[in-house]
């Protein structure tokens, strides 16, 4: 059985390697070198005009971050707002259900009063009748 690095037959690793190193000794003869152009062969950009559009690219992120804290801080408030109008609903609802509760134990007791004046006016009646 062949001998084996990571999985792989060093034959081919020592191929690879060798493939490795012409390839290197190609490029060292050529000389090859990077050379920037410009399409509409005006100078080659500069440093300066790089720097004033990234410097402008920050302030304009600087403002649009800005305007997002403003839209934040104002949905903040609406927030308390609405926090606040509801706490009051609530407030309002629960003084309406102890006055609707106050209102049927006043209800009752004047039906129990009606009841109580009519049994004594039957009595009345009743006496009189006797009478």
């Amino acid at each position: 059985m062949a001998q084996q690095a990571n999985g792989h037959d060093n034959a081919s690793t020592d191929t690879t390697v060798e493939d490795i190193k012409e390839i290197a000794g190609r490029i060292r003869e050529k000389s090859i070198s990077v050379v920037e152009r410009v399409s509409d062969g005006g100078a080659p950009f500069e440093q300066q005009a790089h720097t004033l559009m990234t410097e402008s690219v920050d302030r304009i992120t600087q403002q649009w971050i800005g305007e997002l804290n403003r839209v934040c801080d104002n949905t903040k408030i609406i927030e308390q707002m609405v926090i606040a109008q509801a706490a009051k609903t609530k407030d309002e609802l629960t003084r309406l259900h102890l006055l609707g509760v106050q209102a049927m134990k006043e209800a009752q007791r004047g039906h129990e009063v009606a009841e109580r004046l009519a049994d004594e006016l039957e009595a009345m009646m009743a006496e009189k009748t006797l009478n």
